[in-house]
């Protein structure tokens, strides 16, 4: 197996998601602001990552299976739905603080991934 990397997500109910199976994909800036750290490394397809709750815990284990360019106004169903949203439309509501009010042309990286283990339990 490869070496594991550490990610983290905005809140532990995300991280609850992906262990009940329901969160399959994320998204992020095209440009990761900050410098390169064991928190804030450049996505890899095939790359097994540990996710941390809060605590920085390890809860589960991910493997990125796909990386795409996406656009603000075109919203591919397989992000939305690996969001957990129940269409392009409640994606955009969840997301337009997190990227700050983009415009229509505004793009990022969608990410899918799969679960491979469950680690723990939340404290």
């Amino acid at each position: 197996m490869t070496e594991d990397y550490k990610i983290s997500f905005v809140s532990d109910r995300l991280t609850d998601q992906i262990i009940e199976g329901r969160k399959t994909a994320s998204c992020e800036w095209l440009d990761r602001q900050g410098e390169q750290n064991e928190w804030n490394d450049a996505l890899v397809v095939g790359r097994y990552y540990t996710v941390c709750d809060s605590y920085y815990a390890g809860r589960c284990r991910i493997r990125i299976t796909s990386i795409r360019l996406c656009r603000w106004d075109d919203i591919p169903k397989w992000l939305w739905r690996g969001e957990t949203n129940e269409n392009a439309d409640e994606f955009r509501a969840d997301h337009i603080e997190y990227f700050n009010n983009p415009s229509d042309d505004f793009e990022f990286v969608g990410y899918e991934f799969e679960l491979v283990e469950e680690l723990g339990e939340a404290e």
